[in-house]
């Protein structure tokens, strides 16, 4: 069986639960995004603590399942951060009770709907290159070859295009300007970092997914 069965087939329930924990990671990671951490000694978003469950399953819906879910999963997640934004904005708005602040509640997270499009725009350029290149780079080689190679590859570029946005859409008039390039430079090298660190893990993951699903029987 190839990836072109569970493109077009039924969905497998182990399809529909990667997909779920994938949407659910960046909802989370887009909430997180409101607060800064220091690593070290740089400033990042915090947004990045999701990225380790993130990139896996990035990596596993490419590799195993092919470009058209990977998409899928992309444009699902982005849709369901923008229902989170609007809803959000729209519980501000609401009369509260007087007894409510609802002050800290707006300062925390009402400047989600920025980070959401910030994400949107972020994810549809770089998601797009990093998907573009690893499909290229696939289409030279069968099964498992060369994953490395073109998981890494393919990641770097997505990572620069997809952070530089993200930060600048994000965080420019809001943090200072001087801590945008630093921000962008640690979030790309912890990103690039963890994958290199993971990739054994990673590809563990796949093997055992593309096994589940019978690509490599």
């Amino acid at each position: 069986m190839d990836n072109r069965n569970l493109i077009t087939g039924k969905p497998k329930p182990l399809l529909v639960y990667l997909v779920a924990i994938y949407a659910a990671s960046l909802l989370a990671a887009n909430i997180l995004a409101n607060h800064m951490i220091v690593f070290i000694r740089w400033t990042t978003s915090a947004g990045i603590i999701t990225f380790p469950i993130t990139y896996i399953l990035a990596s596993v819906l490419a590799e195993v399942y092919g470009y058209n879910w990977a998409r899928r999963a992309a444009w699902l997640t982005l849709a369901l951060n923008a229902l989170m934004a609007g809803l959000i904005q729209v519980s501000i708005v609401l009369p509260a009770p007087v007894w409510y602040d609802g002050v800290y509640f707006a300062t925390a997270i009402g400047g989600t709907w920025r980070i959401v499009l910030a994400s949107l725009t972020a994810f549809t350029v770089g998601k797009y290159a990093n998907d573009r290149v690893f499909v290229y780079l696939k289409g030279k080689h069968d099964g498992m070859a060369g994953f490395k190679f073109r998981a890494m590859a393919s990641s770097i570029i997505g990572h620069v295009l997809d952070t530089s946005i993200f930060m600048l859409v994000a965080f420019a008039f809001v943090n200072p300007w001087g801590a945008i390039p630093e921000m962008i430079i640690v979030s790309v090298c912890l990103k690039w970092g963890y994958e290199w660190l993971a990739l054994p893990l990673t590809v563990k993951i796949v093997k055992k997914v593309r096994a589940y699903e019978g690509l490599d029987t």
